[in-house]
């Protein structure tokens, strides 16, 4: 009687454990189109990506100075067009914000003070993301607003300079040394040529030190 027991427990857990199994399948065979879809997706999403990256890239590049208007016109029909002609995979509909930078970051840079609109979430993609400095045209003064509640250290350091500042020079060595954040306001039309191996990155390389040449002398430069 005991062994009949022990028998029907264990024939009682091998029927529910397949029961469980057999909804698990059911439930997966009911996944599978939705799978198979996705699977295909991401295919052609592998064979986009390349044609993705150059549209992304050239906006980057070379969208800055411009308005939405002509920037949507250089994406559109500049860029795409050009993809197409040399027959680079690249999406019908790149949504290049979504493609450059995530949600959670967008929400960061909105709690700073960044508008939420198209526009300014491009700029602040340009700012963050091109490997040059970025000079802003700022009329309205949103885009120092967010500078610098995105960087407490040009307060906290002192870094905010102006060109007619007669210790330019000087007031350039400390954060170029430390690494801190640096912000020149009120630029025209003209930039001091001193500031030109900064804006380049001629950044010269002696041993484990990085130097820079500000008119005529060698400063620590920290990346």
């Amino acid at each position: 009687m005991a062994e009949k027991t022990r028998l029907a427990e264990s024939a009682a857990k091998t029927r529910k454990k397949m029961d469980q199994a057999n909804r698990l399948i059911n439930s997966l065979q009911a996944n599978k189109v939705r799978w198979v879809q996705n699977a295909n997706e991401f295919k052609s999403l592998k064979l986009r990506l390349v044609g993705d990256v150059a549209k992304a890239c050239a906006f980057v590049s070379y969208c800055g100075p411009f308005n939405s208007e002509f920037r949507s016109k250089l994406l559109d029909e500049y860029f795409h067009a050009d993809l197409l002609e040399k027959e680079i995979p690249v999406s019908e509909d790149l949504a290049l914000t979504e493609f450059l930078v995530d949600q959670a970051t967008i929400g960061e840079w909105n709690l700073e003070g960044l508008p939420a609109d198209d526009l300014s979430i491009q700029n602040g993609i340009m700012v963050t993301r091109s490997s040059r400095y970025p000079l802003m045209m700022d009329p309205q003064g949103q885009a120092i607003k967010w500078i610098k509640s995105r960087e407490p250290d040009l307060l906290k350091f002192d870094t905010i300079l102006t060109l007619n500042n007669p210790m330019l020079k000087d007031r350039l060595k400390f954060p170029l040394a430390e690494g801190l954040p640096c912000l020149i306001e009120s630029i025209e039309n003209e930039v001091d040529p001193m500031l030109d191996p900064i804006l380049e990155k001629q950044i010269i390389v002696k041993g484990r030190a990085k130097l820079i040449k500000i008119s005529d002398t060698d400063c620590d430069y920290d990346d």
